[in-house]
């Protein structure tokens, strides 16, 4: 009998300790299409069907000449308000500017060529900052300057009510 009480406690023990290293959780990691991962609830739907989108910062369209070039966005805090005195929101981090464009082939442009931003929705500020090769800011602007001769990487940091969020695109200026 102390055998039959032994072994079934044995195989209780190996049982919980399996069960105990086993990575089911309440929560999964899932990636959105801009390549950040957020946690969800495994009840909740990322495609904004269930009624709770994840919030994310207005896009950015960058007009070079007649040409538009959509940057990648990078870092950014954001959230909205859900009407019901709670808050969604979404912290997600990036890497630097150089970084997020380096496989990009950056658009040929004069350096007399008008560049303007028009945001899906106008921060209350902005900063356009140029950025070196070495990931460090070598000039801040409140407009983009052409001024420069080769890949120039530019990072637009916006600010609104809602949270601020970071853009990257480059030019290839001649």
């Amino acid at each position: 009998m102390n055998f039959r009480f032994l072994l079934f406690a044995l195989t209780l023990i190996c049982f919980l300790s399996i069960m105990g290293c086993s990575d089911i959780n309440d929560t999964d990691e899932k990636v959105d299409n801009d390549n950040e991962v957020m946690e969800v609830s495994n009840n909740e739907e990322l495609d904004g069907s269930s009624g709770d989108a994840i919030p994310k910062p207005p896009s950015l369209t960058v007009y070079v000449g007649e040409e538009t070039v959509r940057p990648s966005l990078g870092t950014y805090s954001w959230s909205v308000d859900n009407g019901d005195g709670t808050a969604s929101g979404i912290e997600a981090g990036s890497s630097a500017p150089p970084e997020l464009v380096k496989d990009s082939n950056p658009m040929q442009v004069p350096a007399d060529t008008n560049v303007e931003l028009d945001f899906e929705e106008q921060p209350e500020s902005y900063t356009v900052r140029i950025w070196d090769e070495d990931n460090k800011v070598v000039n801040s602007s409140d407009e983009v300057v052409l001024s420069a001769k080769g890949k120039v990487v530019y990072e637009v940091l916006a600010h609104w009510e809602q949270g601020t969020a970071s853009y990257a695109f480059s030019l290839e200026i001649e």
